[in-house]
């Protein structure tokens, strides 16, 4: 087997392991898979703290700043406010 397909074979293998966000200056952003349980942790402490939040991870500033309408409307492009806003009671 030639090098150049066993690099391509190898590319491919990281490539599906991998969560690749494109940004509006035409870049991607990469990160592992892992990447992204630890990005839903960090939103979820991050609404659960307030104040006190920890900082943003970096894959949800990737998707905040990405030009791919699927992350950018996704839940982890959602705006910190509003989460614990009372609810209008129209029950009455």
């Amino acid at each position: 087997m030639a090098l150049w397909a066993r690099l391509r074979k190898l590319e491919q293998a990281a490539e599906e392991e991998i969560i690749a966000i494109p940004q509006q200056d035409g870049t991607l952003k990469r990160f592992p898979q892992s990447a992204g349980m630890d990005a839903y942790m960090n939103l979820m402490d991050r609404m659960v703290a307030g104040e006190d939040a920890p900082p943003e991870h970096l894959l949800i500033e990737a998707v905040k700043n990405s030009s791919d309408p699927t992350w950018a409307e996704s839940f982890y492009a959602m705006n910190d406010e509003g989460w614990t806003d009372p609810i209008e009671d129209l029950s009455e």
